[in-house]
């Protein structure tokens, strides 16, 4: 058996990202990806055998791409209210496609039980990772880190698909709002 490229495995997800992002989820396919990728035909379902296997890449990518982020704001932010308001208004100015798509994949897996299989995986790979780079700024239980994820995707659905909600607010303002009333609500310092 061949070894697997993982640098063209990475920009073959890259290039299904930009597919889901230009076109939605039914307009990824094999086809559609080799197309954007500029690869010979057939060369993504090499990689990825099954839609579900191709769905479940960009997932991993759009985590992988979402855990970056977080990381670089962690490290130039003051804080965990600093961090987290950053990063969503970084992702949701600059890359409002992407997290759609996470969206897309979210409400896809309530429906179809092979993308839920998936889901739930890198769903537990997300807490993990989420404890991780929040465990570092402040002693946080994994109740918080389950608060903090409901919330941040809450504001994500909102800003994505109801932005006249948030009125004239950004999302970085108004999670950083809501995470100081809440710290200060806990007896925390934000």
């Amino acid at each position: 058996m061949r070894p697997v490229n993982e640098r063209r495995r990475g920009e073959l997800a890259d290039a299904a990202i930009e597919v889901a992002v230009r076109e939605g989820l039914h307009g990824l396919s094999h086809r559609a990806v080799d197309e954007a990728a500029g690869v010979p035909r057939g060369t993504t379902s090499n990689y990825f055998r099954s839609r579900d296997s191709l769905l479940e890449a960009t997932q991993r990518r759009l985590m992988d791409l979402h855990f970056d982020l977080m990381e670089q704001f962690r490290a130039r932010s003051d804080g965990l209210v600093d961090s987290v308001s950053g990063v969503l208004e970084h992702a949701l100015t600059q890359y409002p496609g992407r997290y759609l798509v996470m969206l897309e994949l979210a409400l896809k897996s309530t429906r179809d039980p092979d993308t839920r299989l998936a889901f739930v995986g890198l769903t537990g790979d997300a807490m993990e990772r989420t404890y991780q780079a929040h465990d570092v700024d402040r002693d946080v239980s994994a109740k918080d880190v389950q608060m903090l994820i409901v919330f941040y995707n809450g504001l994500l659905f909102t800003s994505l698909v109801m932005p006249e909600i948030l009125a004239d607010r950004s999302p970085g303002e108004l999670t950083r709002e809501a995470l100081e009333k809440l710290l200060s609500i806990s007896g925390e310092t934000p």
